[in-house]
């Protein structure tokens, strides 16, 4: 499959070219929420949400990053909203540098809604090691169109640290200028 065929994308950022992202750290208000299973929260976390840059850890604010827990840029979020992706609840979050006290808004906290069971498992390569749900390890990945229906941004729920978009979503982040981020076709991804 090439790019212009493809219906679906994995999303990543990953490190630019030259120097590194920041390495954010967070502890959770609540040991139970969980901003990666797809569930909406029963109770919102305090707001902002807390996140630290270690000393020695400083570098470039990502557009997008799921570890320690999911963040995106102020414009990547409108970008997604403009694009009509409806099922993420966002957080402000405040970053503070711990070597300099320094603080800024820049980035959102997400929670991107609903899993969607998505993989064609026949078709995709994969270890599954705790079963076919949640942790899947794919070295190839197969979408499977009808799973979808209508979503255009949602986690894989074969493996929740998969974000996939549709072309029309992809095509609005690229129409927006955002180019920091990376489109990866399915049967590439390693996840």
């Amino acid at each position: 499959m090439t790019e212009a065929s493809a219906a679906y994308f994995m999303l990543a950022c990953y490190s630019p070219d030259e120097g590194d992202h920041a390495q954010y750290t967070y502890e959770p208000d609540d040991e139970e929420r969980s901003w990666i299973i797809g569930l909406p929260f029963e109770q919102p976390p305090p707001v902002p949400v807390p996140v630290s840059i270690e000393r020695g850890e400083e570098g470039l604010q990502p557009e997008l990053t799921d570890v320690p827990l999911p963040l995106m840029s102020r414009r990547l979020a409108e970008c997604l909203t403009a694009a009509g992706v409806s099922n993420i609840d966002f957080y402000p979050a405040r970053v503070t540098e711990q070597a300099s006290g320094r603080s800024h808004d820049g980035l959102l906290a997400f929670n991107l809604i609903g899993l969607v069971a998505a993989a064609d498992l026949s078709r995709s390569t994969f270890s599954a090691p705790d079963g076919p749900l949640l942790s899947v390890d794919f070295d190839g990945l197969a979408i499977d169109p009808a799973r979808v229906g209508a979503a255009d941004m949602f986690r894989l729920a074969e493996s929740v640290n998969g974000i996939v978009v549709s072309r029309r979503v992809r095509q609005a982040i690229l129409d927006a200028g955002i180019t920091t981020l990376e489109f990866i076709l399915p049967e590439d991804w390693v996840g």
